[in-house]
């Protein structure tokens, strides 16, 4: 779909929620039996094909599908045709089924602190206080995105209800510190916080990015912090949980990390790799394969998606495969885990405005990545649609009782690419 075109809408739905609480009760739904950790020491085999099973939907003759595989993870297959979940829609079932929104809400957005610039977040519902708690990556000052390393810092914040408004509580983790990933332990019932960066408190909000041969370094971080309650407190980040990879590889920056944790505590850790970009102090001793993107090297580089898998969310993690999991570039990834299968949510590159699926029985093997969950605009229910030039950073909040997703949080760029954002909650069709 072209940009301006909205997709994935549906008719206007009362959303007036009895409570849909944040626990990821679908993520944790089974223990996968599938891997053993000890087993990754020598690599698994590569994922070269990824799954090739509905690469031309309708190749069944007239059949669209033959298994739920077809349907991708997201509905059955009958007489050959797909009936989609409730939250999703579409041929195959690869479109998010999202709910029009009032055009006072698109304005309000879930968490809008007056000026700063925020960038997508994760909700889940705490019984202590009876409120949501949002964890969102904030920019201090009055920064954009364009200087979002050193400038980021993760904000708590709180509202009634799951959809917000949000309101700031506190900053949680000082710059720099972003892209938070919010989980529970399914053993132990702790929260887990999953983000990149580094301490770097104190630092003046210039709005101005450090140089890439410094900043890269806080970007290929990834740390978890931990907490008995939303409320806090949350211990110190804790990391790097995984090593970057060598100097000519595609993912010698490791950063936006997205684990699924299963009930036996083996971890799942999927992130974004990106291959170096730029020529270090000494002159270029160990340059990338792309240079320095100050002499004229491309800034929009490979963004891929990897797996790392550990025993435990704590590590020690050992990369899957030497190559991405997707075969469609790919990056910010939001990973669960239902009854169907393993499904990722993640923000296209080739086609920077929209949000991409893709699904796995096993967690290893994936499609392309090519499906489009759904694009930068949203419907509103007066029938108009509020276009955004990025919606970005794709994040779930899950219903309790059915463990479907039920509301897409995204950072959303009103203006100019990468410049001034807020972060925007939608409904996704429950009945």
């Amino acid at each position: 779909r072209p940009p301006g075109q909205p997709c994935c809408t549906s008719g206007a739905m009362s959303m007036s929620l009895v409570r849909i609480a944040p626990r990821l009760t679908g993520v944790f739904a089974t223990t996968m039996a599938v891997v053993v950790v000890t087993t990754i020491a020598t690599k698994l085999e590569p994922p070269t094909n990824q799954l090739s099973f509905r690469e031309g939907a309708g190749s069944h003759g007239a059949s669209v599908c033959q298994s739920e595989l077809d349907c991708g993870l997201n509905g059955d297959c009958t007489d050959g045709a797909c009936v989609c979940d409730a939250a999703w829609t579409g041929r195959t079932c690869t479109e998010l089924n999202l709910v029009p929104l009032a055009p006072e809400a698109v304005g309000s957005g879930a968490y809008r602190h007056d000026s700063r610039t925020s960038w997508g977040a994760n909700v889940l519902y705490s019984e202590e206080d009876g409120q949501y708690h949002m964890f969102v990556a904030e920019m201090m000052g009055n920064c954009t995105l364009t200087s979002w390393i050193p400038n980021s810092q993760i904000t708590h914040a709180v509202a009634e209800r799951p959809e917000g408004p949000f309101t700031y509580k506190e900053k949680l983790f000082d710059t720099f510190h972003h892209n938070p990933r919010l989980t529970r332990d399914p053993q132990t019932g702790d929260y887990l916080l999953f983000m990149i960066g580094g301490d770097m408190e104190g630092t003046a909000p210039t709005c101005e990015n450090l140089p890439d041969s410094v900043g890269e370094t806080y970007d290929t971080r990834i740390l978890v912090s931990t907490a008995k309650s939303l409320l806090g407190p949350w211990s110190e980040p804790a990391g790097p949980l995984l090593e970057q990879g060598a100097v000519s590889a595609w993912d010698y920056v490791v950063t936006n990390p997205s684990p699924i944790i299963l009930e036996n505590g083996t971890t799942y850790l999927y992130y974004r790799g990106t291959p170096k970009y730029w020529t270090d102090d000494d002159g270029g001793a160990g340059e990338g394969p792309y240079g320095d993107v100050g002499k004229g090297a491309p800034m929009d580089l490979p963004e891929s998606v990897g797996l790392a898998i550990a025993p435990h969310y704590t590590g020690p993690y050992t990369k899957a495969f030497s190559q991405p999991i997707l075969s469609v570039m790919n990056e910010d990834p939001f990973a669960w885990k239902d009854d169907r299968g393993f499904h990722l949510l993640t923000h296209g590159r080739d086609d920077w405005w929209n949000t991409h699926y893709s699904y796995s029985a096993d967690g290893l093997y994936w499609s392309s990545g090519a499906d489009v969950a759904c694009d930068p605009n949203i419907t509103t229910t007066d029938g108009s649609v509020a276009k955004f030039t990025n919606r970005e950073r794709p994040q779930i909040f899950f219903n309790e009782t059915t463990g479907k997703p039920a509301i897409l949080f995204n950072g959303v760029c009103p203006g100019a690419k990468y410049t001034y954002a807020y972060t925007m909650a939608q409904f996704i069709n429950q009945n």
